[in-house]
């Protein structure tokens, strides 16, 4: 009974249709909020798309303070809606991930959560994304940082 029922998940997997992409890396640049205490920043992401709606992203940035003392690096995994419409693909989800931030001789890890929204356009194996990610840093941060803007490109594979 079990090879017969292996069998049939075999020929299952076999007979359904590929999928044209299954994810994607891009490299970006990011604008934090506040403005006045951040700089541009910089980053990359990975994704994979499971059961064409749903894409599990893992994301690093780096993130320098308004003055040469002070920097953030935040890694954060995010799980997100993304129906394809065409060539283009909204996104949008929660996330959840840690961050370290520096400032002079002294350091504060901790974590973070990640509202995000944004909207991905594939043309061929290019794909450029723009992206708004609301966040919120756990105690006491040196510097607060509530959101981010980011606009990026990479490839789609």
């Amino acid at each position: 009974m079990g090879l017969a029922l292996g069998g049939v998940v075999l020929a299952a997997c076999l007979a359904s249709p590929a999928t044209a992409a299954a994810g994607d890396i891009t490299a970006f640049l990011t604008y934090p909020a506040p403005t006045g205490l951040w700089g541009r920043g910089y980053g990359a992401a990975i994704s994979s798309t499971w059961f064409t709606a749903i894409n599990l992203e893992a994301e690093a940035a780096r993130l320098p303070g308004d003055s040469t003392d002070i920097a953030m690096t935040s890694f954060t995994g995010s799980a997100l809606l993304a129906p394809p419409l065409g060539f283009l693909t909204p996104y949008g989800g929660l996330g959840i991930g840690v961050f370290r931030q520096t400032f002079s001789n002294a350091s504060d890890t901790g974590t973070l959560k990640a509202l995000v929204f944004g909207l991905k356009v594939k043309l061929g194996l290019v794909v450029f994304k723009g992206e708004y990610r609301r966040l919120r840093l756990s105690g006491t941060p040196f510097t607060n940082m509530t959101a981010r803007v980011s606009a990026g490109a990479g490839i789609s594979f």
